[in-house]
This record gives structure tokens, C-alpha cells and sequence, in this order.
């Protein structure tokens, strides 16, 4: 239906009021500059599920844009049978773990630079488990920063996986589509990334307590 919509001609102006698919019809159809809408339209949540993966805002702004070129690129592979931020989500998910992939660290490097706040924040929610710290996220900076440091510890696979899973809230058959793996992968990196998160935030615990006893 999508595809048989873009061969028509389109002389009236699309608006803000119109549907997802009318503007991808249009974008089809060769009307390209419609697609500054449909960017318009997603570039707040696009940012947002950047964020979760990165910190730096500069890194956030150039991820969503290079996940609006892949969409815009392909967009004639896009179905109306799923919602348009549905298929966005996937694209924008595997830009970010593009990303992870090329800045891979090793795990080692990122604890020893925890702040004081951070640090201190973690005493304070020490029943906390890593996925409540990921999740509770969008309402304290302090858990913000410290969640990003925990993921941070974590592969890009294991990364990926919790940020799709505790802060998107997709479920495990969700997630293996949106990254184009089995769900039994997906299973195996979600246990992985709780258990290295916990013994990550352990360390963190047991390096404030060292520093108040000496």
C-alpha cells in the first residue's frame, strides 16, 4: 500500500498534520524535503534513546543525525504493517552500537574515576540493584552519571541489551529483532550484563568504603 502511494503525484503540501506514512509516501515519491518533517517529528526520542547509550551531548546530536541519514537512505525498505519509531528504534539502536563497537574499552579502565558524588550516591542506594540505578536514571544526575559509568563497564553487546531492556523497556523477542540476533543471545547477554553490573557496583562500594576507613 506504502509503495503504491509513492507513485502517485503529490501537489498539495504536506503538513505537520499529516500521517507517517503519507510524508514517507511523499519522501518515496521524490518529494525528499518532506523528510525534514518526519525528522522533526522523531528527533526528540531519537535523542533520547542516544542518551542512554552516550553522555556527551556533541555525540548524542551527531548519532541522531547519522541514524536520520540510514533512515532516510533506506527508507524504501520500511513496511507500514510497524510503527514508524519501531523500525527507527532498530536503526538507531545499531548506530549506537556501531558506535560502542569503534570506542570499545576495556572494562578495567573505567573504575577507578568514579567521583565523590557518584560514590556517594551509590552508599546511599547501596540495596539498589544496577537496573533500578539504569532506571531511576531519567530523575536523579547522580544516578544519570553513575549509570553510565556502570554501562560503560560492560561490553557493547551487554550494554546494549540493558539499555533496550530497562530504560526502552523491550522485551527479549523485541530486542533480538531490533539488533538482528537470536533470542537465546539476547537472554545470555542480559544475565551477563546484571552479573557484571553488581560486581562493578560492588567495587565501587568497597572503594568508597576503603577511602572513608583510611
Amino acid at each position: 500500500m506504502l509503495h503504491a502511494l509513492a507513485t502517485k503525484r503529490f501537489n498539495r503540501r504536506l503538513t505537520a498534520t499529516s500521517s507517517d506514512d503519507e510524508l514517507i509516501a511523499a519522501v518515496l515519491a521524490g518529494q525528499t524535503a518532506e523528510f525534514a518533517e518526519l525528522a522533526a517529528r522523531y528527533r526528540d526520542k531519537v535523542e533520547r534513546l542516544c542518551q542512554r547509550f552516550f553522555a556527551d551531548r556533541e555525540m548524542v546530536r551527531d548519532l541522531a543525525q547519522e541514524s536520520f541519514i540510514r533512515a532516510f537512505t533506506g527508507l524504501s525498505s520500511y513496511r507500514a504493517e510497524m510503527p514508524f519509531m519501531g523500525w527507527l528504534r532498530a536503526i538507531v539502536s545499531n548506530v549506537c552500537y556501531d558506535e560502542l563497537r569503534r570506542r570499545q574499552r576495556r572494562p578495567e579502565e573505567l573504575v577507578a574515576d568514579f567521583t565523590a558524588p557518584e560514590r556517594t550516591w551509590m552508599q546511599l542506594v547501596s540495596a539498589a540493584t544496577p537496573e533500578e540505578i539504569v532506571d531511576a536514571a531519567e530523575q536523579r544526575q547522580e544516578a544519570h552519571d553513575l549509570a553510565h559509568r556502570l554501562l560503560e563497564s560492560l561490553r557493547p553487546e551487554d550494554r546494549t541489551v540493558m539499555i533496550l531492556k530497562e530504560t526502552e523497556d523491550r522485551s527479549i523477542s523485541e530486542i533480538a529483532e531490533i539488533m538482528g540476533w537470536s533470542e537465546a543471545k539476547v537472554k545470555i547477554r542480559a544475565f551477563r550484563a546484571r552479573q557484571l553490573m553488581r560486581r562493578q557496583g560492588e567495587r565501587i562500594l568497597s572503594s568508597g568504603r576503603n577511602r572513608v576507613e583510611r
